[in-house]
């Protein structure tokens, strides 16, 4: 009798918690709306509302109080929270500013795996695809997120957001390990109150980054307090999304406040070395590397890149002069028969393809089109690989 009670005691609390984390997950699903980037606002509310959901049907596991459609409903619309989980962490940490249809497979995959559950059809290979579908998208979000993490250049989400959403990617980890242990034996009787509870933790800590969509973290562009820096040729100005520009050029950001002498000397010292010494044609550099040349503390040089200059990572700052340089190359008659590898080479990319991609996402078209357009005759090399 007292293990009864034990055990309804458990239990309740178990499911006060689920509740707590249905109530906290719509919260944030709603904040999101606010959030200012299309791919962040609209892959954020679809995993907040469907981890609410997933919240719900660990509720209704225990209390078995949903009607049966609605259960079914709920327990495949909550499969499809990990798909979500992903896009959202490449609209945060991947700088994805535009999906391509191939990646709605991520929370396709899970629907389908989700309807195939409830209504009976899966097959130890169906429910080992699933699994490990799931685990694929959890470990890829961790990646992405410690990937990007020292190129980031916002502190904010640098210091709040790279912990929760690794701590969601173990938490989705966790939940596949009980589910392989429960192939090869029984559950322990402390498993709900432990997935209770862990979900409770990770819900809870996610709200104070979620529940204040701040514009800088996620995804707003910084305004500029300076004009951005040159390179050779000089850079124009961009009008950018979440560290990438659209490929239209605009008229040149005014300075409107006043930046102290220090970081005024330290911005001449950053424009020294990337306009007159060019040290983005070097292959590999990093923020921790150039903070040193430009004997700039890493967090203040982040912190000027970001704030005076406007851009949320490393890697597009320094292609944006990379980008400059080469566009300047492609549109020289003198350099028409200069392959575009050559040019790539050149100012510090490792092969073609990453340079295709970076000219691309700043430029709107293809080098070789850009060329084409420039010279207004067919580009006598072409894109080799």
């Amino acid at each position: 009798m007292p293990g009864n009670a034990a055990s309804g005691m458990t239990g309740d609390i178990s499911q006060l918690l689920l509740g707590i984390c249905a109530g906290a997950l719509l919260a944030m699903a709603a904040a999101m709306l606010r959030a200012p980037r299309p791919t962040a606002r609209w892959t954020g509310f679809a995993f907040f509302v469907c981890s609410a959901l997933f919240a719900i049907k660990l509720w209704n596991d225990q209390t078995m109080v949903l009607a049966p459609e609605l259960r079914t409903l709920v327990g495949v619309m909550a499969m499809t929270s990990v798909g979500w989980f992903w896009l959202m962490v490449m609209a945060l940490f991947g700088d994805v500013d535009r999906y391509r249809p191939i990646m709605f497979l991520a929370p396709g995959v899970m629907l389908v795996c989700g309807i195939t559950t409830a209504l009976q059809l899966s097959s130890p290979v169906v429910w080992l695809a699933s699994t490990a579908a799931q685990v694929t998208l959890a470990v890829w979000s961790i990646l992405i997120v410690m990937r990007s993490w020292k190129d980031d250049l916002v502190e904010s989400r640098r210091r709040l957001r790279g912990p929760f959403m690794v701590a969601v990617g173990l938490y989705i980890l966790s939940i596949n390990g009980f589910d392989v242990w429960e192939i090869f034996g029984t559950v322990p009787v402390w498993y709900p109150m432990l997935n209770a509870a862990l979900f409770a933790s990770v819900v809870l800590c996610g709200a104070l980054a979620f529940l204040d969509p701040r514009e800088a973290m996620f995804g707003a562009e910084a305004q500029p307090v300076e004009p951005r820096l040159a390179a050779q040729p000089p850079i124009q100005p961009l009008a950018r999304a979440n560290g990438h520009a659209n490929g239209h050029d605009m008229a040149p950001v005014p300075a409107p406040t006043a930046l102290d002498r220090a970081a005024k000397a330290d911005l001449d010292r950053l424009e020294g070395l990337m306009s007159r010494e060019q040290v983005w044609k070097e292959e590999g550099l990093t923020i921790a590397s150039l903070a040193l040349r430009a004997s700039i503390p890493e967090t203040q040089l982040r912190r000027l890149i970001n704030d005076c200059l406007g851009y949320r990572n490393f890697p597009a700052y320094v292609n944006a002069h990379r980008i400059a340089a080469a566009k300047s190359r492609l549109s020289d008659p003198g350099e028409a028969r200069v392959s575009i590898s050559t040019i790539a080479y050149d100012i510090g990319f490792a092969s073609l393809g990453p340079f295709n991609r970076a000219f691309k996402e700043e430029a709107g078209v293809s080098p070789s089109e850009w060329r084409r357009k420039s010279l207004e005759i067919d580009s006598p090399i072409s894109e080799e690989a």
